[in-house]
């Protein structure tokens, strides 16, 4: 009788790493989501619908990492998630905080690829690309988003209204 072979796994270090990026992503939806909802409410429609396509790419996002671990023949653990802001003071408020997450992401996503590349496996390390390139351009967006705040006069409803007809595409 023949010994069945076993499919490769990644090694317990690397999905390790991977692991810590899946509840950033989550937390990343339902910031977005919960962003979605204030500027909503508030009459932000195009921040909304802004905020709404930010909170899908963040769901993409886990997913990406999901499948992958699945393809490496690994059932991702899914940890508790941060609660995320769920209250903004004004528009300018739901920027900064985005960036300040994006930030964060950007942040977390080249610890890690540090940490892939020290390992050696070079295959997750270009996985990574991916998600380096996407922190990198949210990062500047949101920075072009708070350059161009700058000196709007947060308790004047008509300049954030103006504010949003200037981000945020309609």
């Amino acid at each position: 009788m023949s010994k069945i072979e076993k499919p490769e796994k990644l090694s317990q270090e690397v999905v390790d790493l991977l692991l810590q990026r899946l509840p950033d992503e989550f937390k990343a939806f339902y910031f977005y989501r919960s962003a979605t909802n204030w500027c909503q409410n508030k009459g932000f429609f195009k921040a909304a619908a802004f905020f709404k396509a930010e909170s899908d790419d963040e769901l993409t996002h886990a997913k990406k990492i999901e499948d992958y671990l699945v393809d490496w023949n690994v059932t991702p653990d899914l940890s508790n998630i941060l609660k995320p802001t769920l209250e903004f003071t004004d528009l300018v408020d739901v920027i900064e905080k985005s960036y300040d997450m994006e930030y964060a992401l950007y942040e977390g996503y080249e610890n890690t690829s540090m940490s892939i590349f020290k390992i050696g496996d070079l295959y997750v390390f270009d996985f990574l690309q991916f998600f380096r390139t996407t922190q990198k351009e949210a990062v500047a967006e949101y920075s072009d988003k708070l350059n161009v705040v700058e000196g709007t006069n947060r308790d004047s409803k008509f300049e954030m209204l103006m504010l949003e007809e200037t981000l945020f595409e309609g």
